[in-house]
Parts: structure tokens; sequence; C-alpha cells
């Protein structure tokens, strides 16, 4: 079995215990947290985007690539289980990869480009309290 394989039986194991434990506990929510889904995201980039994760989490940026010009590009990665995500103005020019993970082991890759791009199609929505702005899936798709 193949790592992608790996991964997507993975998710699938992890989306079904989930529906156990909420079978079992229905006064409780049980959902993935932020930071494992994100795990999940990071995974497939380095898997199927040529993304080379640094060793340690940073605060704006997952890891690199090499463009086809020869030099390395940044990039966020950002996955999500909803419909839309949040994010944040990047500090300098590199890219975007968002995600959405769905229950059977699947993904879908909604953008994979400019973070610019994507900011500057936000600039007529406020930021929360953290600076971030909203976009739904669908949107981002559109940005090309």
């Amino acid at each position: 079995m193949g790592q992608i394989d790996q991964l997507k039986k993975a998710i699938r194991d992890l989306y079904q215990s989930v529906e156990e434990l909420n079978s079992a506990f229905p006064g409780r929510k049980f959902t993935p947290d932020g930071r494992m889904v994100g795990d999940i995201g990071e995974a497939i980039a380095s898997l199927k985007f040529n993304v080379i994760l640094d060793e340690k989490s940073r605060k704006d940026w997952d890891g690199f690539r090499i463009g086809k010009n020869g030099k390395k590009r940044k990039i966020q990665i950002k996955t999500t289980q909803k419909d839309e995500t949040y994010l944040k103005n990047p500090p300098h020019d590199g890219d975007l990869i968002v995600f959405k993970i769905n229950k059977d082991g699947n993904y879908e890759c909604c953008y994979d480009g400019p973070a610019g791009k994507v900011w500057k199609a936000l600039e007529h929505r406020k930021a929360d309290v953290t600076g971030a702005k909203i976009i739904g899936l669908d949107k981002l798709k559109e940005i090309k």
C-alpha cells in the first residue's frame, strides 16, 4: 500500500472512530481538531504537491517547493473539513494550497497558487480581531 493510500485509510478510520464516539456519547460532539486536520493537509501536500515541509512548525509558512524557475517558493497549507477556511495576510510573497478533507479519506485541492491573489480577493472584507478573514471554498476555487 502506497503512502497516499495509507493516509486515505487512516482518515477513513479516524472518521469512523469519530462516528463511534458520537454514538457512544451523544451528549458530546467529537471532531478531529484543527491541528490534526492541518497535519493531514501537510502530509498530502508533501506526498502529492512536491512540498518540502519545514522540520519545525512556523507561524506563516509550512514549507516550500521549487518553482519552474528553480527558485524556492514558500508555501502555506490550509486544510478544512468545512466549506470555508480562514486566512491571514501573508508577510511576504509565497504560495497557498487549500485542501478540503472528506470523511471517506479523499481530499479536494480547492486552491494552489499565489497567496497574495487570495488576500487581494478578500481586501473588501473586514478581518476579525486576529487579522484573519474567512473565505468560502467555492469562492476560493474561482480565483485564478
